[in-house]
């Protein structure tokens, strides 16, 4: 299961080696390249603490013994399977709009159908399931941890993607934001969304 659970993450890796091309040099009418440089700070100083504290420190834990491994491995594929899934379904309804920055692009077009009828932010949705699937399939407590941390910075990627859509599109995000959730499909929190 593991290899499996490897395998479908590099296949994603490799779907999305292109960004930068989809990205770099197109026209765009936003950019919050400052706040990009800050979350992706972040998310990189959470990694490297997880690899230091995995390999360096040698810390681990154990999430189930071993009657339940087997168990767990399989829900965690799939969880992988299921976030590589949500991934490429959604840069493929993305298309030419998908971009590695907070940005929007000249003639941007609001995406509400496919994997966006479920979560306003299913890349993000696809990225934690891939992390909490991987944690289960390797039995690993600090990785786990770290898909749970995981979801701080992709909030705010969140947050700040949906004032750029709101000032872009107006009504119609709003209007968008209040049917869908943010980033757990079919389950909506109190509060304003």
């Amino acid at each position: 299961m593991r290899r499996v659970a490897l395998a479908a993450v590099a296949l994603h890796v490799v779907f999305f080696l292109d960004a930068p091309f989809l990205t770099f040099g197109q026209k765009t009418r936003a950019y919050r390249w400052r706040e990009q440089i800050v979350v992706n700070s972040l998310e990189l100083n959470l990694l490297l603490a997880w690899a230091m504290t995995k390999w360096l420190l040698g810390w681990e834990r154990r999430l189930a013994g071993p009657p339940g491994e087997a168990w767990l491995a399989a829900a965690g594929l799939a969880l992988v399977i299921g976030g590589v899934g949500l991934l490429v379904w959604t840069k493929l309804v993305l298309g030419r709009w998908f971009a590695a920055g907070f940005m929007i692009k000249e003639g941007h077009e609001l995406r509400t159908a496919g994997p966006y009828a479920i979560t306003r932010h299913p890349m993000y949705s696809g990225v934690l399931a891939t992390f909490a699937g991987v944690a289960l399939v390797w039995n690993s407590g600090l990785t786990l941890l770290l898909a749970a941390l995981f979801a701080v910075p992709l909030y705010f990627h969140t947050v700040i993607e949906e004032d750029l859509l709101e000032h872009h599109f107006g009504n119609a995000y709003r209007d968008y934001r209040r049917r869908v959730p943010r980033l757990v499909p079919f389950v909506r929190f109190g509060g304003k969304r």
